[in-house]
């Protein structure tokens, strides 16, 4: 792995910063996490709140390793480690965070969230068009994200090439999501 943590492969969890506990996709990240713990991977994320949470919480409850990427600039604005991080890596910067997290992932599953989220699979996507990072498994699960990329896709037309087409892996569940970032992750 190019991640530096080791042989276990990184997983980042992108996705809502707002999500409550008794929403459908919370629940989701909770079994996302857990998921990603009984396959042997870490799970690395953002290390606040919401989907964050809840993935760190489902990986730590399935006995996995977690790992929250957080930042002096989102600690200012009132915002914490949640509970389920075992190991913080701080950086002083939300852009350094996201550098930092998008290094460390041997493949990434975006859930569905908001601009944050958008901004954090733009960049991952763009590090791999420049070749900044390796190719690896860009994993888009939820509605958001399959309606908001098609018009993308669709509206960019000819801008795209067919490499930055597929670096979209569409996936409807958590068990197509964990089949698709294995099956890439050991074709790589």
């Amino acid at each position: 792995m190019e991640n530096g943590l080791g042989s276990r492969p990184v997983v980042a969890v992108f996705g809502a910063a707002r999500l409550a506990p008794e929403r459908p996709a919370f629940r989701m990240a909770l079994a996302l996490g857990g998921a990603i713990a009984r396959r042997g991977w870490t799970l690395a994320c953002g290390g606040y709140g919401g989907a964050m949470e809840a993935a760190s919480r489902g990986a730590a409850e399935a006995g996995g390793r977690t790992i929250g990427v957080t930042c002096d600039t989102l600690d200012r604005a009132g915002r914490r480690a949640n509970p389920w991080i075992r190991e913080e890596i701080r950086r002083p910067t939300a852009r350094e965070r996201l550098m930092t997290l998008v290094r460390m992932a041997d493949a990434a599953v975006a859930m569905d969230g908001g601009i944050g989220t958008l901004s954090e699979i733009a960049f991952f996507a763009s590090q791999i068009q420049t070749g900044e990072i390796s190719p690896r498994p860009l994993v888009l699960l939820g509605n958001v994200w399959r309606n908001t990329f098609a018009s993308f896709i669709k509206s960019a037309g000819d801008y795209l090439t067919d490499a930055d087409r597929s670096m979209f892996i569409f996936c409807p569940s958590i068990d197509t999501a964990v089949a698709a970032i294995q099956n890439r992750l050991t074709t790589t």
